[in-house]
């Protein structure tokens, strides 16, 4: 292992989290009826519409509450709306849907399992449900309600999304490309879906399919931060290191205090030997959270690459003191110590690191030229 190997690499965001964006754009719509599913678009009496707009007023109330976020009121609408008429299918999904959003996971299949019984043919209940039981861990039931929802309308992306998430979380990764496919195909303009598909391509290898997809999801939202990252992660990959400090540096214009960025402009800054601008972002890291172990190892890297041993000692003791099994700031600092003949700690660093990597021949073999140096 050389000074190149610890330093930090670059942090990209997992695809459970791209997709948790998906949500908001495919989900929610379980909670927007349409007017045939509207009781009083077909009331036929004065009295009929009274008595239906007491249900479809709260729930109409619910609506929006849910689209605003304020979800404890979202039930209580849907609650009422419920009261008022405890067959109105559309109440129940989307009080099905917030409870998803509140992760009360049971309450959510309980109300959406109600509202597919009221309303078989409804696409998006399924979809809805499907999403709940992924969140469980449930794939066949999950795989069956998008299969279900796509047999129903095959035009509703939310069901080929669902379904692609379901193949990418089982590995099944040309099978999770083809349902993204027909989901963007249907969907054209989500930035999320075309994020997704990139992990998948990412994940089989193509890397330059994976940047396209993400350059695509930048088109469509430039301020997409997930996908900054993880396309800046690609770049970092190919060794493309302008690229992606590029991408970093969008994110901290974004979010000045993003640390994830600066680690990963500051790691790039490193592979290119533009060491007093990594260690500017890792000091900005640090003021940041005094704490960040990551930013003490690669700061702790450009000062031994700067041959400033000393300064690189005391940053990989700040990351121990952190982390006393940071296997990184312990070879770097075995290494700064090599470097400035104290084979006495450098010894010790490595006993502690083979403890945790007792297979390391590598450090076997440092830990041995520490314990006899050459004289």
């Amino acid at each position: 292992m050389s000074l190149w190997k610890l330093l930090s690499t670059a942090t990209p965001v997992s695809l459970d989290a791209l997709a948790a964006a998906i949500l908001l754009v495919v989900a929610l719509p379980g909670t927007f009826a349409s007017a045939d599913e509207n009781p009083c678009a077909k009331a036929g009496s004065d009295e009929a519409v009274t008595a239906c707009r007491a249900a479809t007023e709260p729930w109409e109330r619910g609506r929006a509450a849910a689209r605003a976020g304020d979800l404890d009121r979202a039930v209580a609408e849907f609650d009422a709306a419920i009261g008022a008429d405890p067959t109105f299918a559309a109440a129940f999904e989307g009080r099905g849907v917030v409870y998803r959003r509140q992760h009360k996971l049971d309450q959510a299949v309980a109300d959406l399992s109600e509202a597919i019984q009221l309303n078989p043919g409804k696409a998006t209940a399924f979809s809805d449900r499907g999403r709940v039981y992924q969140e469980m861990r449930d794939l066949d039931r999950a795989q069956a309600d998008y299969d279900q929802a796509i047999v129903l309308d095959p035009k509703q992306a939310s069901g080929w999304y669902g379904q692609a998430m379901v193949h990418y979380t089982r590995r099944e990764l040309d099978a999770a490309i083809a349902a993204f496919n027909e989901a963007l195909r249907l969907d054209p303009r989500n930035a999320v879906g075309y994020a997704n598909r990139a992990e998948a391509y990412y994940d089989k290898g193509e890397i330059d399919r994976a940047i396209a997809d993400y350059d695509e999801a930048l088109r469509l939202n430039p301020r997409y931060l997930a996908a900054l990252t993880n396309r800046g992660v690609m770049h970092h990959e190919k060794r493309d290191y302008d690229a992606a400090i590029a991408d970093y540096g969008a994110i901290i214009l974004i979010d000045p205090n993003n640390r994830d960025a600066l680690h990963n402009r500051a790691a790039a800054y490193v592979r290119k030997l533009d060491l007093d601008l990594a260690i500017a972002d890792c000091d900005r890291a640090i003021t940041l959270d005094p704490r960040d172990g990551t930013a003490f190892v690669t700061r702790g890297s450009a000062h031994a690459l700067k041959r400033d041993y000393f300064r690189a000692i005391a940053d990989y003791s700040d990351a121990i003191r952190i982390d006393a099994d940071d296997i990184d700031a312990l070879f770097g600092r075995g290494q700064a110590y090599e470097e400035v003949a104290d084979f006495v700690h450098a010894a010790v660093d490595y006993a502690h690191l083979l403890r945790l990597q007792p297979n390391s021949g590598e450090v076997r073999e440092r830990l041995e030229r520490a314990r006899h140096p050459p004289r």
